[in-house]
Parts: structure tokens; C-alpha cells; sequence
């Protein structure tokens, strides 16, 4: 089946180059630029999760949501078991709960059937759904109302995959790190409120491997022009190949989770006498990595559990998890479908932490990875691209049971 036509159910050598908005780019001469491109935006934005600092979510409904909670909170304060104090410091964690929440990015990182690649998108999402296209091909969808967000390996060619009459507008590019690109925007949605603009691209350390990023928003006021710049300025960008992360971190498999520790950090506690609850934990090099598991206490999706996880368990009942007066940027993290959320307190030359929510069938883990900014052995990004990287001994069986879940919600 042909890429678009699931995208669409979904959502509903190079001759002389010449630059263009963005510095970064270059495209043949005769191609269009790629839309969007700003030259005032950093090529490293999408680094950032809140890069903008845009909600993802309008004003109204977060309004109406605190109004609501303001509400249920007042209703428990006026009986006993809840003091005043509680009252009003659970109000203060719910609006810097909703202001997190608001301002998610999305990270999909595809690492099944050879493919080895991720991407960042400036969109919360909530939903995942991960499909063959056909037997060698894999996508890897995540999905909100307001937008959706997809990266794909394909042994497909752009030309294959989207024939001149299903792109409205094309073009060619290339970029740091991307030795062919082409970017399209789809004839039938070019006219309607719900745009789709897509990047096949190829890496230079990747020459037989090929991905598709696609991004596409739903409703919302100059939707073109913003999407357009999304992709342009984060999503392509962001787009690269996880094949650099062997040479700095080391895979540890803990019967169904597989997470990676930067190298050289050596396993110092591996506490396992309790039969509800374990903790590991690496250190070296002036980091602290520590991974817990205990029982699943939200039966919720992963998705809600993870709100209520970061709402109670670290902005309301224990602060002290976090440090105190440095910024979070968070995301909901997908790996090869399955979501993981991840807080990111990073403090330039001073103290940071990464916090990573998970949970599987059987347990919800807490990764926490603590360091000296400037004096370990590496920088924030490939620290947080060590964080990023999950996998699952029954990853197919997680988003089965996520994706059922989803068609019953529909129904």
C-alpha cells in the first residue's frame, strides 16, 4: 500500500546549489526553495522542546481545564482531610502541570527492521500507532486532534511513493547530514484545513536505508504557514540516524526494558531484595544514572498515566525529585510506538537532571540521570539522546494492546 494512502487515513547527484532562506539548506538550481525556511531560527531549535515557548494547546482549554480542577480542589478543601495549605499548593502544581503539558514536543525514534532514526516535532501528542506500509517497510504514527506526526523507513522512492498527481508543490534539498532530500505537499490537502507536508530523505551515514517525516496540523488558524514552518525549521532539521549512539552509551537489557547508559559508568547498586520495587544504579564520570521499577499504579493509558505520574508523584507530593528553580522542557518520547515521557532540567554549566517516565505491561519505571553540566564525559544532547532510546522485549504486544484500546475509545 502506498504511503499516502495511509497517511491520509490517518490524519485524514546534485548540480550547482545555491542557498536559500535558511543557511542550511541548499537546493538545485531550478528546485524551489523549501517553505518555510527562516534564517532567523537556529538550526539546532528543535533542541529545545519548548523552543517558542507556543502552547500546543489552546488558551480556553487550559483555562477551562484549572477552572475545573480549581473546582474539584476547593469541593475536597471544604471537607476534612485537606488543609488550606494542601489546597493551595495543589492549585500551584496543577498550573505548572498544565503549562508543562501544554508546551510538549514529540521525539519518534524508529529502530526495528533495519531502520535506525529519529525525529523531533514541535506538537503534543497522545496517541501512537506503528504499521507496516509493506513487508520491509515500517511507520511509526503519533497522533493528537490538533496534529499528527509520523517518520517512516521505506524502500520506497519519493517518486513512488507520491506520483505528480498527489503533490501539490515538490522540491529538492539537501542539508547537514541529509545527502538527498525532498520535501512535498500533498495535492489533496493543500486546499483544506488540515495540510500535510512531508521530507524523503536519505543520510549520509545511512546510503541504503530511506525515511519519511510527515507532519500535518488540524484547524488551526494560518495552518499552512505554520506548518510549513515546523517542518522547515524543527522537523527536518531534527531528522537523523541513531547509529552514532553505540559509541557512547552501552545497551543494558533488565528482562523486558532495554535502556542505554553513557559509557564508562559502572553498575553500583543492583537492589533487588524487594519483591515490589528494584533499583540500579550506575555512576562514573561525574553522572549518576538510576533506573526504578515498581508496581503499575495508574491503570490508565501510559499516556494518562504519565500525566497523573508527573501532576502527583513530582510537582505536587514530592518536588524535591526535581531541582529546584531550573526550567523543565519535556516530551512524550516514542520508540517504535511505545511512549515513554521525558522531563529535561537543563542548567548550563551547573547541576542538571533528566527524568524519564516509563511503563509496560508489568511495571512503571523512573530513570532518573543526574550530572555536572560541562564536566562529564558528554554534552546535553547526547546525554538526552541517551535518555531518548528505549526498546521493549514485547514492544509489538504494547502498541497491539494501545492501539485496541484506541479503536474502542472511537467506538
Amino acid at each position: 500500500m502506498k504511503l499516502k494512502t495511509i497517511l491520509l487515513g490517518v490524519s485524514m547527484a546534485l548540480a550547482f546549489t545555491m542557498p536559500i532562506n535558511a543557511a542550511q539548506y541548499t537546493v538545485p538550481e531550478g528546485q524551489p526553495p523549501v517553505p518555510g525556511a527562516d534564517a532567523s531560527i537556529p538550526g539546532n531549535a528543535y533542541q529545545n522542546y519548548r523552543y517558542g515557548n507556543t502552547s500546543k494547546v489552546p488558551d480556553f482549554e487550559i483555562k477551562e481545564s484549572l477552572k475545573l480542577r480549581f473546582k474539584e480542589i476547593d469541593d475536597v478543601a471544604s471537607e476534612p482531610g485537606m488543609s488550606l495549605a494542601n489546597a493551595d499548593a495543589l492549585k500551584k502544581a496543577n498550573i505548572r502541570y498544565m503549562d508543562l503539558l501544554s508546551h510538549d514536543s514529540t521525539v519518534i525514534l524508529l529502530h526495528e527492521k533495519g531502520y535506525n532514526a529519529k525525529l523531533t516535532a514541535p506538537i503534543r501528542t497522545v496517541e501512537g500507532i506503528v504499521t507496516p506500509l509493506k513487508r520491509e517497510d515500517i511507520t511509526s504514527f503519533a497522533i493528537d486532534r490538533y496534529a499528527m506526526a509520523s517518520l517512516s523507513g521505506t524502500t520506497e522512492t519519493p517518486e513512488q511513493a507520491f506520483n505528480e498527481s498527489s503533490a501539490g508543490r515538490k522540491g529538492t534539498f539537501i542539508y547537514p547530514g541529509i545527502r538527498a532530500g525532498t520535501w512535498i505537499i500533498t495535492e489533496s490537502s493543500k486546499n483544506d484545513n488540515n495540510p500535510m507536508m512531508l521530507a524523503h530523505v536519505i543520510f549520509d551515514d545511512q546510503p541504503n536505508h530511506t525515511y519519511i517525516a510527515t507532519l500535518s496540523k488540524f484547524g488551526q488558524s494560518d495552518v499552512v504557514t505554520n506548518l510549513e514552518s515546523a517542518m522547515a525549521n524543527i522537523v527536518i532539521p531534527s531528522m537523523q540516524s541513531l547509529d552514532t549512539l553505540d559509541s557512547i552509551s552501552d545497551l543494558i537489557t533488565w528482562e523486558n526494558i532495554t535502556y542505554r547508559v553513557p559509557k564508562g559508568m559502572v553498575l553500583k547498586t543492583n537492589d533487588t531484595n524487594h519483591s515490589n520495587s528494584n533499583k540500579r544504579v550506575y555512576q562514573g564520570h561525574g553522572m549518576e544514572f538510576v533506573i526504578e521499577r515498581g508496581p503499575i499504579t495508574d491503570t490508565e493509558s501510559p499516556i494518562l498515566a504519565y500525566c497523573n505520574r508527573v501532576l502527583r508523584d513530582y510537582l505536587y507530593a514530592s518536588p524535591s525529585l526535581l531541582l529546584q528553580e531550573v526550567p523543565i522542557q519535556s516530551a512524550v518520547v516514542w520508540n517504535n510506538g511505545v511512549p515513554s515521557y521525558l522531563m529535561d532540567q537543563y542548567n548550563s554549566g551547573k547541576k542538571s537532571r533528566m527524568i524519564q517516565l516509563i511503563q509496560d505491561d508489568q511495571y512503571e519505571y523512573n530513570i532518573y540521570l543526574t550530572y555536572e553540566d560541562g564536566k562529564a564525559n558528554y554534552n546535553h544532547i547526547e546525554l538526552r539522546d541517551i535518555m531518548e532510546y528505549l526498546d521493549f522485549g514485547n514492544a509489538k504486544m504494547l502498541r497491539d494492546t494501545m492501539h485496541q484500546n484506541l479503536i474502542h475509545k472511537k467506538k
